[in-house]
């Protein structure tokens, strides 16, 4: 764990702190040692969807030194899975999602986040992959503040949510009033 987990009694870490720590470490990883990683967590999402088989899997495109599952992606499109790929609509609300392959025409957002051309319908996602900044034992993800994915879970009530992140990231903090546990974590295990 990043930060050790507390006995109750001593004060747990503010959440904007811990989450600047956790991008520090994770953008001072090397490259080779992510691409490692993904590898990784690429293995256990591919052999997850087998298993599962979601009918709309939402993926999420990576930023900031997170996990990069662009292969896993094209693995599980080529499979036969339906995927898509988060909009931020605006400050507030939840997000919304659109239908996306690999190789499909893509803008950018106001954030500088490659989105779909095509982004005039929107589809409801059963399962998602959600990265994490940190996460902690309960399964409770830090993220960047935004709020908005415990916002579109909340919308998403029997979605299966798994977060995906680097076991650098596993840290102890205490959930606040609006965060939703996520169903499961996949990190690497190298």
């Amino acid at each position: 764990m990043t930060q050790p987990l507390h006995s109750g009694k001593e004060q747990m870490p503010e959440r904007s702190s811990l989450r600047r720590e956790l991008l520090r470490l994770r953008k001072e990883s090397s490259a080779a040692l992510r691409k490692n990683w993904d590898q990784d967590i690429s293995q256990q999402v591919q052999a997850l969807m087998q298993r599962t088989h979601p009918g709309r899997l939402a993926v999420y495109w990576p930023i900031q030194a997170e996990p990069n599952l662009q292969l896993c992606y094209q693995a599980l499109h080529q499979a036969g899975f339906e995927l898509a790929l988060p909009l931020v609509i605006a400050k507030g609300q939840a997000l919304r999602f659109v239908k996306w392959a690999p190789g499909d025409a893509m803008d950018t957002d106001d954030f500088g986040i490659p989105i779909p051309r095509q982004r005039d319908t929107y589809v409801t996602p059963d399962t998602l992959l959600i990265p994490c900044v940190g996460f902690n034992p309960q399964a409770y993800r830090l993220g960047y503040g935004g709020g908005f994915y415990d916002r579109s879970l909340a919308e998403l009530p029997h979605a299966t949510s798994i977060g995906i992140a680097y076991r650098l990231g596993a840290c102890d903090f205490q959930a606040e009033e609006h965060d939703i546990a996520l169903s499961t974590i996949i990190c690497n295990q190298t």
